[in-house]
């Protein structure tokens, strides 16, 4: 537990100092002692402000009482996080300390025994010109997994192959076309129906 708090004092004094930078925000996926995983968002408020204000741009950001603003975050924030592709687990017991250094911290609820954050997707901040997030992720008495999360990995970790993406918009593109002809081949057999019965009916009553 120790180590636990330590490493959250560390990451408060880490962005403290980088508090006037607005392109830079980390996420932390930490286990503890008991095997249970929290994550830890920080990030300036600034940061935070733009990019709600990014996603709603008619929203008037100076009038928002600090409840609302912190509902904002906490929303955006929670449906940014992807975590093995979203697969079995859950992010519970939210809380934020909304400050001119904003930290946002979940409880990662999963039904795995051996449950390891192996494909993450932050995209809260990912609109935003230059933005970077550092990643960490610390399994209890594993080692530390530093990574940077930015436009160039499409703010995934590890970074999908380009390769990949060209050939799942493919395979999306040909079943669309798949989709479309047989729906076209299923209108035409059923007009051919259609006219075949409306002749056999005409040949009938003649």
């Amino acid at each position: 537990m120790k180590k636990i708090i330590g490493i959250i004092i560390l990451l408060a004094l880490v962005n403290s100092a980088s508090a006037h930078n607005p392109q830079v925000s980390s996420m932390s996926i930490i286990q503890n002692e008991n095997k249970k995983w929290t994550v830890f968002i920080t990030a300036p408020l600034s940061t935070c402000q733009l990019a709600i204000h990014d996603n709603f741009p008619n929203l008037l950001l100076d009038s928002i009482n600090p409840y609302k603003l912190q509902d904002l975050i906490l929303n955006m924030v929670k449906k940014s996080i992807s975590i093995n592709n979203n697969k079995n687990f859950k992010l519970i017991n939210d809380k934020i300390q909304l400050a001119h250094e904003t930290m946002v911290y979940f409880e990662l609820q999963h039904d795995q025994p051996n449950f390891m954050p192996d494909k993450v997707e932050f995209k809260a901040f990912s609109k935003l010109s230059d933005h970077f997030t550092v990643l960490k992720i610390i399994a209890y008495g594993g080692k530390e997994m530093n990574y940077i999360l930015s436009s160039e990995n499409g703010f995934n970790y590890p970074a999908i192959n380009k390769k990949e993406i060209t050939l799942s918009k493919t395979m999306q593109f040909l079943s669309c076309f798949i989709i479309i002809a047989v729906i076209i081949i299923a209108i035409i057999f059923s007009k051919k129906i259609f006219l075949n019965n409306t002749n056999n009916i005409n040949k009938i009553k003649r």
